[in-house]
């Protein structure tokens, strides 16, 4: 209200909204307060506002003082059309601009500057006032109502003040405003015609005075209630009455115009029914005085009032007071002046006219007005049958049954009927039952009322049990024997009814009666309703065929439907299907009958087939599924005929391959639109209702077809039918809203799951109603507006009861679907933000051509008066709109910034608002946040800081208002969360949280600057955290996520919330956070679509969880978490994490918690227990979480699996020593890794369905496939974790439980059907990984009896798209669903490396496998050998080096290889001397190199570069890696070169086993016709090369001295000597020397491998091409020149680093000796047990040259060197995270290799034979002697002669380079 100086008169319409009861919430005492304030303006009602003459203050004056004189004009013409005096003119004119004007100040001045303009503002400020005037007159109207009602809230304060006024006073008052009312004359100048739209103004005040002249009836109609009328007061009302001819006299209203004529009708009804209500005298002989006055005064006016329908009510109410008040009765004469009297009455139809009275909406509903018009009425009735129905005459008035219908179908009146025997209209009832069933259709309509009254079982009862049957006399079949006059006696038993069981036994008495229709004979027998309605059933099925089509006229159909009618009641009010009597079941399924019956006939009685319907609807709940399946089989309802279409749009559209509207259709189109009536689509509808709220979930045969039936052919076209009542039309909207929302509330909110048909019929309700056509009828709708809305319930008679199918009503629902439509157009629509037919509609800009203006429209729903629930769904729908909404909502509502805060915001301070109001605001403000800046704007006031001055409007000053802006209103939010933080727990204070929350969570904390600015800000937002927690708030988790979003984006700057932290993380507050964090229920939580109706717990919980990993990633920026604190939550997380996991139906907390758990551990670098009891407790705890976990896995969420998984991986590194020294702890522990990985790779055999034509899986189904490949490949890891674990210091036996679950046959059978698969490409990878890690360990033996062969070798081949495919120069996206070579190099080269691992550790037990690998794979090989010259990416360099290491190793046995596939062998030789070829070249060819580097999507942006290339660590390493390659290639040539101790020492040379591998030719040799020549100056990067006396070979019999120096010579050299971990190394071999700044950045140590690999493959071709008896001398000569030549820098280097070092050599050709002793032989059976030789060798050489034996070894050194970092199993340091070194020891030339071959042992197994042999399993101490055997039998090396003393010496790198070099020097000298 605003701030005036005085008031003159009150604001009647708010005043309305605190005091009237619709809005309970305003306080009894403010209702008590402002009602006391206003007593003498409620007494004198309209009569306070005075007219124009009753003041003297001039208009002109006045505006003068107020310093509004431009309004002068505008005012002058206001005061001529509300003709009240000038103040109160003047105020209705400020009420109206600051409380109902929705404009700018800018369209005022527009609207009053024009004549044609102001008309319609001065039309809405005279509506306002006539508003305000009817509101002061329902006011009083309520208090009266609720007068006596003592459960009204309010009941007290209005008895208070109607005591206050008193009744006598209230009455004359009113009494005086009635006649003030019917002799008021409209202003002149409006008769006149003297203003603007005069005529217009004349007929809206006409229709208010008719309008207050019928409330101000009802008012003192209602008093009579409290306050008897008297004489005076009598004789006053029929003046008055009389004066305008019971209203059909009434000024100004116009007989043509219906609105007029419904006003002349309730006036008349409204006077008749005051006036019969004053003539109602229930005791009559108490008032026989007044009685006799009235006679006296009246009875001449009133026996004379006879011409006029009206007067027939009157005439009986006169004779019936004056017949039961006075003597009449016993007067001849008086008796028949008042029999006179009736008999005009009758004559008049007086019950006809009574009906019409009680029946009016007036008089409709359950009011206290309605109950006196239906007592006074039904009292008068019963005075009635008292008088004169002692010989049942009464009944055949017409319209008197009817009349009692209707009274007895309201409860009060049906209990009163039903306790009387024999008096008042009971005696109606009585003539029914003599004459049944000749009067059957009114004694089924009266059982129907009574049933409607709540007196079901009473009728049921009496009408079960009639006392008389009435039969037209029939002689042939009544045989009777005359007892009396009239009075017969039964002889022979009749059945009156054919085919129904029931007789009329003999000796029955009978009467005869006279008909007009004949003679009836009345039998005293017991008859049922319900049997005679059996038979009439029967009888109109016989006679159908003879009542062509002449339905309507037809009595018989007319019986049967009343009858129905009663039926349908009767079942709709039972319980049960007991309830239901034998003989009302014939009936009912009858009902089916004749449906059957009329469907066919051209127009069938639609109101026969409706009620059928409606029966079967009563019988839904009791027996559905009979029902359905009779009604269904009819074939009347719409159907689906087709129901194989899966397109919602074809259902939607209606079309005709799959939807038929059947009989329904029709008989709307053929006869209810002619009759204007729509039964039996109401009836339809209704059915639809009941069966869709039974869930049977029969969509597609039943809510679907209804729907779209609905949908396309009544809900667009209702609006262009014509009805006989507009309630009808109402009551079809209102049903179709209705199935609308019952169908989106069971999809949307329904518990069972989803299924295809659900769905399906969603989108056909979302899109049909999304559409243009219904989508715009909906609209009409939502838009209908509040103007029209509140006028319209302006005119009802009952503001506080509203119809249940009224406007108000279908505009709610409405507003509810649209919302609905709204929040799930994303299942029809997507994502798309494409804006649907409908939504066009709405979000229209004013500029644009609108004439909805939806957006508006519903923000003007928020003043709405009469209704509590419009405001809040106006605010809930525009909420809706601002989330959907992508455009800007501040410009569709088209009101300015001030306008949008009055609106909305100023309700908020308002304390006599309702708190749901307010909530819905709030909620809007939240929603506007996140995606209306222009409208959040607004609320917040944005650039509007300087508008802090008082305003004015109209002179009166107004401060500004608390609600002008939300943060004011969160500011006292603050204050009262800081006085008291329990506030939070009610409900507004949790919206105003809800808002903080957006602003954060949007990053719009600048809206709140100025709170911010506070230095109390965060202690008084966060004071909840600190204090008493109570359950299931939101409030918790909004804090945490607001603290969680600075404590990210503050960067430690912010000390206040600094401070707040460190109070939260003390131990006292902390502690019982924790507490109340972890206090989880142990019911499983409801989960619902909507995540804001996730249980407060929930989010608390991860709250919680996003806050402790934000502060554990910045810490300590902002601060750290106390460590003591830190330890208790994470105490207290594992333990409520291993409680959760007994209670997994919600695994949401369990998940939470895992993840948390998860975090805090990965900020542990070791255990937070602090003593070994606590880490076994800790121990003890994760052990049952697995065990747990294993009992449960499949079923568990995948983020619960990973998190669970991360908890075991992180867990078993913190405790390591736990798990190696506790065997009960390990042993737990790896059952239950068993376990999971078992279930793992169950999941994954089953998900690929072990067929390979699952390769290619539907894209939906990627994200679950990505998320149990990620729980797998988490699994993949714990294995790699456990293996890394327990081999290098577990229990001998630790993979016991691997090898019992066979383990290792269930990962080759998974990797064989993952293996072609793209979209497993990650996971095939993870699991190579897994088998070469475990093939690294000693578990590798496990492979060899899991037929690795048949799961990997043809898998392992490219897929066929591949294969098939063209190598595409562009690169492929990243994201390609098809398989590219870049996606299988790092399978194919894991795969290859696996088998070379395995081959490595098992030689001769595995060749056969490798070799057949090679057979299959030697196209693959060959290409991946030869792929160096298309790529050089790094998948593709290990991929090279994985094929080179392969074949490399395998060339040991070529001479196996080549018998079992010779071209084999040779094709991949020849590939590798390619390969050497190309790799050689790239050293001198570094663009070249750069570009295969970079791969092939940039190569020609190198290529066209001409800037130099800059050596950098990519180049470098790859040089290191080509290197690798080099050495590889050579070693395996090697193999096929003469053995160099063979030509240097053999006495036989046998140059015809070789073939020369260089070709000789002038100029330049080569190698296999590839440009390769034999210049060697580019290796001299070894002049920083420094040595160490380092043994390259070993020798086994040497003391334990001498074992210790070897074995620290190892160490030294495992210091000194670094080689890739790779699979692959590099060499450098070109055709002219690289640059040196290449050369000093690469591994000298490889540089030094590769140079004594080539010195050995030179020597051995240079020395074989000198001897060689095919060979010119020429070409000899050359090869030695060339060796002379080109070796000059290499010789050099040698007498620089390695002579000039020796300083104790006398002679180049000594030097010292290392490791030199007496030769012992041995036995060897006896060192083949001996634990020396087995831990200085481990791995057993199969050598059978062991002539060989005198040259260098060396790859022996990396075997040497790895042996010292991989010992054996016994000494428990077994590393199985590093890569093992790819060149085992066995590998290469055997040099140095003399004394081991000398020791090794012999088998001895005496069976010799691999397949009889037991498995043993790898931890066990005799397994490497027993594989040793195993291969040595197989190739095991022939005995040699003893030794010399020379031999017994160990040889060191220089020795090797001296001894080359002196070779070098020889051989160009030598033959």
């Amino acid at each position: 209200m605003p701030i005036v100086e005085k008031y003159v008169i009150k604001d009647w319409k708010r005043l309305w909204q605190m005091v009237s009861g619709i809005h309970h919430e305003t306080p009894r005492d403010i209702v008590r307060e402002e009602l006391m304030s206003v007593c003498s303006e409620l007494q004198a009602g309209v009569l306070q506002f005075k007219p124009k003459s009753a003041s003297d203050v001039q208009l002109e004056a006045l505006l003068r003082d107020k310093k509004q004189e431009k309004l002068l004009s505008f005012t002058e013409r206001l005061q001529d059309l509300l003709n009240i005096e000038s103040a109160q003119c003047w105020e209705i004119l400020c009420y109206y601009l600051t409380q109902e004007y929705r404009g700018s100040a800018s369209l005022l001045t527009q609207l009053i500057s024009t004549e044609t303009s102001m008309a319609k503002l001065l039309a809405d400020i005279v509506h306002y006032y006539s508003l305000e005037r009817m509101i002061v007159l329902k006011i009083v109207k309520n208090l009266l109502v609720f007068y006596s009602v003592p459960n009204h809230p309010y009941h007290k304060e209005y008895r208070e003040v109607v005591d206050k006024i008193t009744l006598t006073r209230l009455r004359d008052s009113y009494f005086d405003q009635l006649e003030s009312l019917i002799d008021e004359q409209p202003p002149r100048k409006l008769t006149a015609g003297e203003c603007f739209y005069s005529t217009d103004s004349l007929k809206a005040w006409s229709e208010r005075n008719s309008r207050e002249t019928k409330e101000v009836l009802h008012i003192l109609l209602l008093m009579t209630e409290h306050l008897p009328m008297g004489l005076e007061q009598i004789k006053r009302l029929f003046s008055v009455f009389k004066q305008h001819s019971f209203g059909r006299t009434h000024k100004s209203l116009n007989e043509g115009n219906v609105f007029h004529q419904e006003l002349r009708r309730s006036l008349i009804y409204s006077e008749m029914a005051l006036l019969l209500r004053c003539l109602d005298f229930e005791e009559p002989r108490e008032n026989c005085d007044l009685i006799e006055k009235l006679v006296g005064c009246l009875d001449v006016d009133i026996t004379s009032m006879y011409h006029r329908q009206e007067h027939g009510p009157l005439l009986l109410f006169w004779m019936l007071m004056r017949l039961r008040g006075t003597n009449d009765a016993d007067d001849a004469s008086s008796l028949l002046r008042c029999r006179h009297l009736g008999k005009r009455a009758v004559d008049l139809k007086c019950f006809v006219e009574l009906h019409s009275i009680v029946t009016h909406p007036m008089f409709s509903d359950d009011s206290l007005l309605s109950r006196i018009v239906r007592k006074t009425v039904y009292n008068q009735v019963g005075y009635l049958c008292d008088l004169f129905d002692g010989d049942g005459s009464c009944a055949r008035y017409e319209g008197i049954y009817e009349l009692l219908y209707e009274l007895l179908s309201w409860p009060q009146l049906a209990k009163d009927f039903c306790t009387r025997e024999d008096t008042g209209a009971r005696s109606l009832y009585t003539t029914l039952l003599e004459n049944f069933p000749l009067d059957f259709t009114n004694l089924a309509k009266l059982g129907q009322a009574l049933t409607k009254g709540g007196q079901r079982n009473y009728i049921k009862k009496q009408l079960e049990s009639l006392p008389i049957l009435a039969l037209m006399f029939d002689e042939k079949v009544h045989k009777l024997n005359e007892v009396d006059t009239d009075e017969f006696e039964l002889t022979a038993g009749v059945s009156p009814y054919p085919g129904i069981d029931f007789n009329i036994p003999v000796g029955t008495s009978c009467t005869a009666i006279q008909d007009p229709s004949g003679c009836y004979m009345h039998f005293r027998t017991q008859v049922n309703f319900f049997d005679a309605l059996h038979h009439e059933m029967n009888c109109l099925l016989k006679e159908t065929g003879h009542l062509h089509g002449d339905f309507e006229s037809n009595d018989r159909i007319r019986r049967v439907e009343a009858g129905l009618r009663f039926l349908e009641c009767a079942v709709q009010h039972t319980q049960s299907v007991e309830a239901i009597s034998a003989e009302m079941v014939h009936p009912t399924e009858m009902c089916i009958d004749l449906l059957n019956k009329f469907k066919t006939v051209q127009c069938p009685p639609v109101g026969l087939l409706s009620t059928c319907l409606n029966v079967c609807t009563a019988l839904l709940p009791l027996v559905d599924e009979e029902i359905f399946t009779r009604v269904s089989n009819l074939g009347i309802l719409p159907s689906i005929s087709d129901r194989s279409v899966e397109d919602y749009k074809l259902y939607a559209g209606g079309s005709a391959a799959c939807f038929q509207a059947r009989f329904l259709g029709c008989i709307i189109d053929n006869v209810e639109k002619k009759l204007e009536r729509y039964d039996f689509l109401l009836s339809y509808l209704a059915f639809l209702r009941t069966y869709t709220k039974l869930k049977r979930n029969r969509y597609m045969q039943v809510e679907l077809p209804g729907l779209i039936f609905v949908l396309r052919d009544v809900f667009p076209h209702v609006h262009a039918w014509h009805f006989r009542s507009h309630q009808d039309k109402n009551k079809i909207y209102f049903e179709i809203f209705s199935y609308i929302c019952d169908i989106l509330d069971l999809i949307s909110t329904g518990s069972t799951p989803r299924s295809e048909d659900r769905e399906l019929l969603l989108k056909v309700c979302i899109y049909s109603l999304l559409n243009l056509e219904n989508g715009m009828i909906l609209l009409r709708f939502v838009g209908v507006g509040n103007s029209y809305l509140q006028n319209s319930m302006e005119l009802e008679t009952n503001w506080m009861q509203q119809q249940p199918q009224g406007l108000t009503m279908l505009v709610r629902l409405s507003m509810r679907i649209l919302m609905q439509l709204l929040r799930l157009k994303g299942s029809v629509y997507g994502g798309h933000k494409s804006l649907s037919p409908l939504e066009a509609l709405i979000y229209t800009q004013p500029k644009q051509r609108d004439t909805l203006r939806i957006i508006p429209t519903v923000c003007s729903y928020m003043s709405n008066i009469f209704d509590r629930w419009l405001p809040i769904l106006s605010c809930r729908l525009l909420k809706r709109i601002a989330l959907e909404f992508n455009m800007s909502l501040l410009a569709c509502l088209d009101m300015e910034p001030d306008q949008i805060r009055l609106t909305f915001i100023q309700k908020l301070p308002d304390e006599l608002e309702s708190d749901s109001i307010k909530t819905a605001i709030l909620e809007l403000v939240d929603a506007c946040i996140a995606k209306q800046p222009g409208v959040t704007e607004a609320f917040f006031k944005v650039n509007y800081g300087q508008d802090k001055c008082s305003r004015s409007f109209f002179g009166k000053e107004c401060q500004p208002t608390i609600g002008e802006s939300i943060v004011t209103y969160m500011k006292e939010f603050l204050d009262a969360l800081e006085q008291e933080p329990l506030t939070i727990q009610q409900a507004l204070p949790r919206k105003i949280m809800n808002i903080f929350h957006s602003l954060w969570k949007h990053n719009l904390q600048m809206l709140v600057s100025d709170l911010l600015k506070e230095s109390k800000f965060w202690q008084r937002l966060c004071s909840p955290l600190l204090c008493q927690f109570e359950t299931n708030i939101r409030v918790y988790t909004q804090i945490l996520n607001i603290v969680s979003i600075e404590v990210y984006t503050c960067n430690g700057e912010n000390a206040a919330l600094k401070d707040v932290l460190t109070k939260f993380f003390e131990i006292k507050h902390f502690g019982e956070w924790l507490n109340y964090v972890f206090d989880i229920p142990k019911a499983p939580a409801v989960a619902n679509s909507s995540s804001d109706e996730l249980p407060d717990w929930i989010c608390c919980l991860q709250s919680f969880k996003d806050l402790i990993i934000i502060m554990l990633k910045k810490q300590p920026k902002l601060m750290s978490i106390p460590e003591p604190e830190f330890k208790l939550m994470a105490k207290k997380c594992l333990a409520v994490l291993v409680d959760r996991s007994h209670y997994l139906e919600d695994m949401r907390p369990f998940i939470m918690l895992a993840e948390l758990y998860v975090f805090i551990l990965l900020k542990l670098n070791h255990s937070y227990t602090n003593s070994d009891k606590e880490d076994r407790e800790l121990m003890e705890h994760l052990l049952q979480l697995m065990s747990r976990i294993c009992s449960c896995y499949e079923d568990l969420h995948v983020r619960a699996k990973e998190a669970c998984l991360a908890i075991i991986i992180k867990s078993a590194h913190l405790y390591t020593s736990l798990l190696i020294h506790d065997s009960a702890i390990s042993l737990s522990f790896l059952n239950s890794v068993v376990s999971i990985i078992c279930t793992e790779l169950q999941s994954m055999e089953n998900s690929v369905n072990l067929d390979r034509r699952q390769s290619v899986e539907n894209t939906d189904s990627t994200d679950s496939t990505d998320s149990t490949t990620n729980s797998l490949i988490l699994c993949l890891n714990l294995l790699k974790t456990v293996a890394t674990i327990f081999n290098s210091e577990g229990p001998g036996n630790w993979d016991l439980p691997f090898v019992s679950v066979r383990l290792f046959q269930r990962l080759l059978r998974c990797i064989a059907h993952t293996l072609p698969l793209h979209n497993k490409q990650m996971l095939t990878v993870h699991l190579l990984n897994v088998l070469i890690v475990f093939a690294k360990s000693h578990c590798s033996v496990e492979f060899l009896h899991c037929d690795i062969g048949e799961y990997l070798w043809l898998s392992l081949q490219p897929p066929p798209e591949l294969v098939q495919a063209k190598y595409e120069f562009n690169k492929p996206k990243a994201d390609a669903d098809c398989w590219t070579p870049e996606h299988w190099w790092p399978v194919y080269a894991r795969g290859i490396e696996l088998v070379n691992i395995i081959y490595e550790k098992h030689k001769g037990c595995f060749l056969k496998n490798a070799l057949q690998f090679v057979d299959i794979h030697e196209v693959y090989l060959v290409d991946a050998m030869l792929l160096s010259k298309q790529s050089l990416e790094p998948a593709a360099m290990q991929l090279i080096k994985a094929a080179v290491s392969l074949v490399a190793s395998l060339t040991e046995h070529h001479m196996e290889w080549a018998q079992q596939n010779k071209t084999s062998l040779m094709n991949i030789m020849r590939a590798m001397q390619t390969l050497l070829c190309h790799v050689s070249t790239l050293f001198h060819q570094q663009r070249n190199l750069k570009c295969l580097l970079a791969g092939r999507h940039c190569q020609l942006e190198i290529l066209r570069s001409t800037a130099a290339i800059v050596i950098d660590d990519d180049l470098i390493g790859a040089c290191n890696d080509l290197t690798d390659i080099i050495i590889y290639c050579t070693k395996s040539l090697l193999k096929f070169s003469p053995d160099l101790m063979e030509l240097i020492c053999s006495s036989v040379y046998e140059p015809s086993k070789w073939s020369p591998l260089l070709d000789v030719k002038f100029g330049a040799p080569k190698m296999s016709e590839q440009n390769v020549t034999l210049t060697f100056t580019m290796i001299l990067n070894m002049q920083n090369h420094g040595f160490s006396e380092v043994p390259l070979n070993t020798l086994p019999n040497v003391s334990q001295g001498g074992e210790t120096a070897d074995n620290e010579s190892a160490s030294l050299l495992q210091t000194n000597r670094t080689f890739s971990k790779t699979i692959s190394s590099t060499s450098i071999v070109s055709v002219s020397c690289p640059a040196s700044e290449l050369l000093s950045n690469m591994d000298s140590q490889l540089c030094l491998l590769a140079l004594e690999h080539l010195l050995m493959f030179v020597a051995s071709q240079g020395i074989y091409i000198i001897r060689s008896t095919n060979l010119e001398p020429r070409w000899k000569q050359i090869v030695r020149r060339d060796i002379n030549s080109d070796l000059l820098c290499f010789h050099e280097f040698v007498r620089r680093k390695v002579i000039a070092d020796s300083r104790e050599s006398r002679s180049p050709w000594l030097r010292r000796k290392h490791g030199l002793f007496k030769l012992n032989f041995l036995d060897p059976t006896r060192s083949s047990s001996s634990p020396s030789s087995r831990s200085t060798d481990v791995v057993r050489r199969t050598n059978t040259a062991p002539t060989n034996e005198l040259r260098v070894n060396v790859v022996r050194r990396l075997h040497l060197q790895q042996q010292h970092r991989t010992p054996s199993a016994g000494t428990n340091n077994f590393d199985m995270t590093r890569d093992l070194s790819p060149i085992g020891a066995e590998h290469g030339p055997p040099a140095a290799q003399h004394m081991a071959t000398s020791s090794t042992p012999r088998s001895n197994d005496p069976e010799g034979d691999l397949g009889s042999r037991k498995r043993l399993y790898p931890g066990d101490n005799c397994v490497l002697d027993d594989l040793a055997a195993i291969e040595v039998q197989y190739f095991p090396p022939p005995m040699e002669p003893g030794f010399c003393e020379q031999s017994q010496v160990q040889l060191v790198e220089e020795d090797y380079l001296k001894l080359m070099s002196l070779l070098f020097v020889v051989i160009p000298s030598s033959e």
